[in-house]
């Protein structure tokens, strides 16, 4: 199985000139003119012409915020301490930036699909959009189909607003990578202020009653304590599945294979990495080794966890502070940990490596290169460690991941967890062996086809793996040609 190799992010951009132009010369007088005439005015240099959005460094460096009082409209989702972080680093900028922009908070909605659901009727109702928002990938791409989305390619490369060279190394290439859009010839169409990863969380205590002493590094050996620790008549599983079309992306991974190519021009995941992970939820069903989550239980998954009822979930890290406040409220908290997505080949691993980016809407060239510049700000080595360690994402500079990970194995609510605190610094190793799901305009509708075929034919057994997988690539690549970018 090969890992997925990470195309190198360059800074490149063309060069535009402004034109100059000067006024005519004065004809020379037939007579001695009574008075010396004034010499006549050059023109001034004609300004340079600005697309919107800008399409070249060269135009982004030409725009001038002095005076504007530019303002910036961000449509978020966030709550709680998370949106109080945001709030305290945009109020720092709106005080420090020295061309007078103002960054402005609004929220949207509780969650990403009540914004993506506002957004698109917004842009359906001919409404204004925020200059900035947050979108996954395939979101962000749906957007730019309907010509409303800001490629960040011109304002990254700008030498007068964009990020240096060093700066850039900064970031961690898998996340700068994850924002190319295949569709649309690898534009950025986001900017990563977050990222999480799926993994396994393991019940220790109950691990180290059946014998083993470590979370399962292969499938095999996941599949097999999954069985051991399954009673029905106990209620006890070894995992569950959470109709979430990731944690079978994740198996795909584990598996070898991916959702799609890798230029975005098919679904795939009937292939043999597809049909393996398919066939195993299956036969763990049929064995009674896993039990499905009802859609009416919410967070059901942390709370069985909590209770002993599942040795295993695969889940988003940025879950753990979660999981672990529900542990410390038992009376015998228990130990556990997080590990890496077991393998079916542990010498090649890849993880599913997801999160929402910020991107910038279709608005004016100063309010974009306001968003932008915000943006920028927000990923500052102090502000993205700060973030991390309030929202429970991982921090996106590769500078900031050692203050992250020593403010999380400082945290009170890891205190009777070290094995869990110590794992956290594990995510930033596993980085290299990501894998993205489908950054491709409509993958939200193939998220549901995933998630009811697996139901379907993994949980309830009614059909075959092959020919079910079959069937959903092709509806899954209709969906792709219906939304894909109209030439």
């Amino acid at each position: 199985m090969n890992v997925r190799k990470l195309v190198p992010f360059t800074v490149a951009a063309a060069i535009v000139l402004a034109a100059c132009g000067t006024a005519a010369p004065t004809a020379a007088p037939t007579s001695a003119p009574a008075a010396t005439a004034a010499p006549a005015a050059t023109a001034a240099p004609a300004a340079a012409q600005v697309n919107n959005p800008p399409k070249t460094a060269a135009e982004v460096d030409s725009l001038d915020l002095t005076g504007k009082k530019v303002q910036v409209l961000f449509w978020h989702r966030y709550s709680g301490s998370q949106v109080t972080k945001v709030l305290e680093i945009a109020n720092d900028f709106n005080t420090k930036n020295p061309y007078g922009i103002t960054v402005k908070l609004e929220q949207a909605g509780a969650g990403y699909q009540d914004m993506y659901n506002k957004i698109n009727a917004t842009i359906q109702g001919g409404g204004d959009l925020p200059a900035l928002t947050i979108a996954y990938q395939n979101q962000a791409a749906t957007y730019r189909a309907q010509n409303v989305m800001v490629d960040l390619t011109p304002f990254i490369q700008s030498k007068k607003y964009g990020l240096s060279a060093d700066d850039l190394k900064d970031f961690y290439p898998y996340f700068l990578q994850s924002d190319k859009a295949p569709q649309f010839n690898n534009e950025i169409l986001g900017w990563p202020t977050q990222r999480s990863m799926e993994v396994l969380y393991t019940n220790l205590d109950w691990l180290k009653q059946l014998g083993a002493t470590e979370p399962p590094k292969t499938l095999k050996e996941f599949e097999t304590l999954a069985c051991k620790a399954s009673d029905k008549t106990k209620q006890t599983y070894g995992w569950i599945w959470k109709n979430d079309a990731s944690d079978f992306a994740s198996l795909v991974f584990a598996f070898g294979g991916e959702l799609m190519k890798p230029d975005g021009s098919a679904y795939d995941f009937n292939n043999q990495a597809g049909i393996d992970a398919l066939t195993m939820i299956q036969r763990m069903f049929k064995n009674g080794c896993a039990v499905e989550l009802p859609k009416s239980e919410a967070y059901g998954e942390q709370n069985r966890f909590a209770n002993g009822k599942l040795l295993f979930v695969t889940a988003s890290s940025s879950g753990l502070p979660f999981y672990a406040s529900t542990i410390n409220k038992l009376d015998k908290p228990f130990k556990w940990t997080i590990s890496m997505h077991p393998q079916a080949d542990p010498a090649n691993p890849k993880v599913d490596l997801y999160g929402a980016s910020w991107s910038v809407l279709k608005t004016t060239p100063e309010q974009e290169l306001g968003a932008w510049l915000f943006m920028k700000f927000f990923t500052e080595k102090a502000n993205t460690a700060a973030w991390a360690t309030t929202s429970n994402y991982m921090a996106v500079r590769q500078s900031a991941a050692q203050t992250a990970i020593d403010n999380v194995k400082a945290s009170k609510s890891f205190a009777k967890f070290p094995a869990a605190a110590a794992a956290y610094g594990d995510l930033y190793k596993w980085i290299q062996y990501g894998a993205v799901e489908a950054p491709v305009a409509g993958y939200d509708p193939v998220r549901s086809l995933i998630q009811d075929m697996v139901t379907k034919v993994g949980v309830k057994g009614d059909g075959d793996p092959k020919a079910a997988l079959d069937a959903a690539v092709k509806k899954a690549n209709a969906l792709l040609a219906e939304n894909a970018p109209k030439k």
